[in-house]
């Protein structure tokens, strides 16, 4: 097979590979409004904005190193700093809904301590979402987000 053919074949196997198999599976899969109802007994739901948000930050601002981004939350980097990509990206992934429930308290009871200061989901969407609001200048009130139920 010449040099030019084996070429023009090699090409149209990586073509049709990336076809098959695109660089981020989950990119088709990413929702365009995310309704954050974690506390629903106290509060109505939250409608995130994802779309909005990403056409003003990076994914990597605030999925932190899941995304194959380089990190960028110091408390990740010293461990996570040559982080790849992973197939959650949820901040339930990572962030317990519960922090002080039983299966937080199991991972406080082993023997190698991994990610147990991380801050539960209701913290950390507030740190993210109002620090970056507080940077931006823009609506960083509770009634901003949160309407009260009945």
């Amino acid at each position: 097979m010449s040099d030019k053919r084996k070429i023009l074949c090699t090409s149209f196997i990586l073509g049709a590979l990336l076809v098959i198999f695109p660089q981020y599976p989950w990119a088709s899969e990413v929702p365009g409004v995310i309704e954050l109802d974690h506390i629903g007994d106290m509060y109505e739901q939250v409608t995130f904005d994802h779309t909005m948000h990403e056409d003003i930050a990076s994914c990597a601002t605030c999925h932190h190193h899941t995304v194959g981004s380089p990190g960028n939350d110091p408390q990740c980097i010293p461990c996570h700093k040559e982080s790849v990509q992973v197939d959650v990206v949820a901040c339930k992934g990572c962030h317990a809904v519960d922090p002080g429930g039983a299966e937080k308290m199991k991972e406080a009871q082993a023997e190698k301590l991994f990610h147990i200061d991380t801050a539960g989901l209701k913290r950390a969407y507030h740190l993210q979402c109002m620090g970056c609001h507080k940077e931006m200048d823009v609506a960083n009130e509770c009634k901003d987000c949160h309407s009260k139920k009945g």
